[in-house]
């Protein structure tokens, strides 16, 4: 009845009360708020959408996050200046590039190198002299190629590796300023960020996790970021502080405020964003809802261009919408390396037709004069077998290694001469890796496409 009594006032029903799974003893937020528009007049904002409701974990799911620090999507609670901002743990604030650890290196490394054929024949080459009826040559003449080849790039693939190594490394230790509740400030390490933590953060430098804009150094709330890294857009992007915090007398003010903010689970989209900041009037005993949107927010891997701002962490690590837009570091192979695996395919075809011609006319040929014996059969089909293996090996030298070989010597070759050289300092190759993130590599790691290099540019410092 008093639904309908609502319907023909023109009355909608009052917006349902959403609580947070893990603060059950958290007061009711739902209520609409009263928000000031800059003039002396208070005007009355409609209550945000009410969200999704983060799904349930399992007692195992739990424990694993727990204890590893690993994140399930699911949206999140945050509560402003605790010393706990959260009841669960999320994803570590640590960046990772690298393609290999100390146990995956050798077997990944060499299953890279043997799914391509060219590898993988020389290696059943190499493994057949090991067997006394197929020998035909020195061993260490079918050994040392295949060995050579494996062992430059093996020491490539080390030498990149460590180089990302390095630049997690240097991102993971960069510093940053942390506004602690109730005033202060203490300095910490990227990968130490947390959710919850308020950072101070200042011009030129980059946001290191999923943050949402509380107040800026400007009366307007207003600054702008570069977001060139994120999704390759030049242009800066406007972004606006949270009106309820940036009204606040002075950032101490704010560091002694109680509020709680919702965050949607973790999302690809750099375009969306939903959520919501309840401020809670302790003197009144009141609380004050804002909708959060997309302009209020400043992801991961951007840079401030302008001002200073106070901005609380809301995802971190692999929750973040860069790294959720990032793919692993792919294995390069250069299109001459395809040309020749393929022509290796072709030679292989026609050797394999040849021995097989060798040995199939001789044998048709004694079956046509002798005749075949049902007793003989098995044996000279092995004997047919064996000869075809072996004019098979001698005629594996049509397929050249050296041409392998020589290949790679001049990569390296290359490589040093261009990275070495004088009269080009700072000389810095900059590829796009996916379509969204950019990294800059050194001169001695372009992509050889076509037999040149596509996708870069130069910059002298």
């Amino acid at each position: 009845g008093v639904s309908i009594l609502r319907l023909a006032t023109g009355r909608a029903d009052p917006p349902a009360k959403r609580t947070d799974p893990a603060m059950a003893d958290a007061s009711d937020f739902s209520a609409p708020y009263v928000q000031f528009d800059g003039s002396s007049k208070l005007r009355a904002a409609a209550p945000a959408r009410p969200p999704r409701q983060p799904e349930r974990r399992s007692t195992f799911a739990g424990w694993c996050g727990s204890c590893f620090g690993s994140s399930h999507l699911e949206a999140r609670y945050i509560r402003l200046n605790e010393a706990r901002p959260t009841t669960r743990r999320f994803a570590r604030n640590t960046v990772v590039n690298t393609k290999y650890n100390v146990l995956s290196f050798v077997p990944k490394v060499l299953y890279e190198q043997f799914r391509y054929f060219f590898n993988l024949y020389f290696l059943l080459v190499a493994c057949s002299q090991f067997f006394p009826p197929l020998q035909i040559g020195l061993l260490v003449t079918y050994i040392a190629p295949l060995a050579f080849v494996l062992a430059v790039t093996m020491c490539k693939e080390a030498y990149d590796d460590l180089k990302r190594y390095r630049t997690d490394l240097e991102i993971n230790r960069e510093l940053y300023t942390r506004a602690l509740p109730g005033g202060g400030h203490e300095t910490i390490r990227s990968k130490d960020i947390r959710v919850g933590h308020i950072l101070r953060l200042h011009a030129n430098q980059r946001v290191p996790a999923d943050v949402l804009l509380l107040r800026t150094s400007e009366s307007s709330g207003v600054i702008f970021l570069r977001t060139d890294q994120l999704d390759g857009e030049t242009d800066w992007k406007l972004r606006l502080a949270v009106p309820a915090c940036q009204k606040l007398a002075s950032d101490e003010a704010l560091s002694r405020a109680s509020a709680t903010v919702y965050a949607a689970p973790p999302s690809r989209d750099i375009y969306e964003f939903e959520g919501d900041l309840t401020m809670h009037d302790e003197a009144e005993g009141g609380a004050t809802q804002e909708p959060l949107a997309l302009e209020n927010t400043l992801w991961s891997n951007t840079v401030l261009a302008s001002g200073a701002a106070l901005a609380l962490v809301m995802y971190t690590g692999d929750d973040t919408r860069s790294a959720m837009n990032t793919s692993r570091p792919p294995s390069k192979v250069a299109t001459l390396d395809l040309q020749v695996n393929l022509l290796a395919k072709v030679l292989f075809a026609l050797t394999a037709g040849t021995a097989l011609a060798m040995v199939a006319v001789p044998f048709i040929s004694r079956a046509a004069l002798y005749g075949l014996y049902m007793s003989d059969l098995t044996q000279q089909l092995l004997q047919a077998l064996l000869d075809l293996t072996r004019f098979m090996l001698l005629f594996s030298s049509i397929i050249p290694i050296s041409l392998r070989v020589a290949l790679d010597m001049a990569k390296l070759v290359y490589k040093v001469q261009m990275t070495s050289d004088a009269r080009m300092p700072g000389l810095q190759v900059h590829e796009q890796e996916n379509s969204k993130q950019t990294t800059t590599r050194s001169l001695g790691e372009p992509r050889e496409e076509e037999g040149g290099v596509s996708g870069w540019y130069t910059r002298f410092r």
